[in-house]
This record gives C-alpha cells, sequence and structure tokens, in this order.
C-alpha cells in the first residue's frame, strides 16, 4: 500500500491523522489483500484502488460526521461487510464507538479478526441480521447497502428519539429518488444530501443525512 496516497488523500478531505492511524489503516488493508481471495469482500484487487475506492470512499463523510455526531456517540454500521465505513471512521474518530452490524459468520469473523489484529479499541462486531437488533443507536450509517426503503421500517426501530442517520450514496438524483419513495411510503424527516468529494475518483458520491425520522402510520 502507497502510504503517501493515503495521507495525501486524508489530507485533502481534512482529516487531522497520525501515523498510528495510517499503521493501523494499513494492517486493515493487508487483511483485506490476504482475507479477499476466499471471502470475496471487494471487487478491487489492488492495494491502491482499495486506498481509493473504499477507504478514502469512506472517510469522505469524515467532516460529515464530526459535525453531527457528539464525542461518545456510539454508531452502528449497517450491514458492514468488509468493514466500509465502520472500520475506518472508528480508526479516525478514536473518540466515537462504533458497533459492526454484520450477519455473515465469515464475514463477521473477519471483522473480529481486524479489530483485534489492528488493535481498534472502539469498535466491536455483533453478528445478527439488523431486523434482530435490539439496541438503540445515536448514529446509524450503511454503505452499499440496500436501498433506504427496504430497510426503513428495521432501520426505525435502532433509532432513538434524537438519532441521526448517515447512508452513503451514489449520484445525487438516485439518492434523492430514494428519498421520494420513501416519502410516498409514509415516512417523514428531515433530510440533507450533501456532495462528497473523494480524492483521485472521478466518480459522484453523496451523503443522506436524515434527522426526525418516522413512520406516519
Amino acid at each position: 500500500m502507497d502510504r503517501e496516497l493515503l495521507e495525501s488523500g486524508l489530507e485533502r478531505i481534512g482529516v487531522p491523522y497520525s501515523a498510528d492511524m495510517i499503521d493501523r489503516i494499513s494492517a486493515y488493508i493487508s487483511e483485506i489483500v490476504l482475507f479477499n481471495p476466499a471471502y470475496k469482500l471487494v471487487g478491487d484487487k489492488n492495494p491502491d484502488e482499495i486506498v481509493i475506492r473504499h477507504v478514502l470512499d469512506s472517510a469522505a463523510a469524515y467532516p460529515v460526521f464530526m459535525s453531527k455526531t457528539l464525542p461518545g456517540s456510539v454508531i452502528a454500521d449497517l450491514g458492514s461487510g468488509a468493514g466500509f465505513p465502520g472500520i475506518v471512521l472508528s480508526i479516525l474518530m478514536p473518540d466515537r464507538r462504533f458497533v459492526l452490524v454484520e450477519r455473515m459468520r465469515r464475514r463477521s469473523q473477519f471483522l473480529s479478526l481486524v479489530i483485534a489484529r489492528a488493535g481498534i479499541k472502539n469498535a466491536e462486531c455483533d453478528e445478527k441480521d439488523l431486523k434482530e437488533e435490539r439496541r438503540a443507536f445515536d448514529a446509524v450509517t450503511a454503505r452499499a447497502f440496500h436501498p433506504l426503503y427496504d430497510i426503513a421500517e428495521d432501520v426505525l426501530s435502532v433509532l432513538g428519539p434524537s438519532s441521526v442517520s448517515l447512508f452513503y450514496k451514489g449520484q445525487r438524483q438516485n439518492a434523492v429518488s430514494e428519498l421520494d419513495v420513501l416519502r410516498g411510503e409514509g415516512y417523514s424527516f428531515d433530510a440533507e444530501v450533501l456532495d462528497l468529494k473523494v480524492p483521485y475518483l472521478d466518480e459522484r458520491r453523496t451523503l443522506c443525512v436524515l434527522t426526525n425520522w418516522k413512520h406516519n402510520r
């Protein structure tokens, strides 16, 4: 992995990183490269592509997470998969706690292994389906997960009255369309669709930030 690529990308986003954080992310990427042939964690095989398309893509929302959550907040990464964005954000935001909700056994085992080997003290893996989750979180996030209208009811069950939801999406038009479907199904919420700039990636990215989310039955 090109450490300078990762460091310059984080600088462009505005993330105040340390050498220790870079070491932890490097260890994380090494585990992905090692287990990817068997576990099919990501489609990209080149470590530098993983840095750009997954690590920096996850880190691009760092300023939003810092402004929308408080120190000590417990944030759930729903359908965490290979750990994006939960592992990346837990390394970059050590004053928040992350719960990686992942139902697939081999992926949850991989996440637990990464947490242990990279020495990440503020993250844990919860091996269960979102439908089975019973805790309420201060914030939830998800990346490359289901459309919002498919998981809305399950997400609402893990939100508190003042929780915030931060969902990574692709093009703005698609994100807005998902929100329109949600409203059509009787959900109300306050929403922001924020453009994200991923360093070295010429593709559109957005973040849907929802608050005051409820179902008007």
